[in-house]
């Protein structure tokens, strides 16, 4: 697997991670009891915790890049398997 393929796994699998972490424990500013300023939103986050989401996302991404690179430098699955397995 070369260089440019791994970068490619690693950066779809961050995005992926990261749009799924995005919702988990978001709370409004309403929800949160929070003043709204004039011109916002009420249903803006009031703390998106991006950095925290992002660590996370870094986490799964090079977990699941490890082991797609693993299954492919092992030939654990090749085009053959899959073309025999689904014909």
């Amino acid at each position: 697997m070369s260089y440019p393929a791994v970068f490619v796994v690693f950066s779809v699998t961050w995005f992926l991670a990261f749009y799924c972490l995005l919702p988990i424990r978001i709370r409004s500013n309403e929800e949160a009891g929070e003043i709204v300023p004039e011109g916002t939103m009420k249903g803006a986050p009031s703390n998106p915790n991006l950095r925290i989401k992002a660590v996370g996302a870094t986490i799964l991404s090079v977990i699941i890049t490890g082991i797609a690179y693993y299954v492919i430098t092992n030939r654990i699955v090749t085009l053959e398997t899959l073309e025999r397995t689904f014909g």
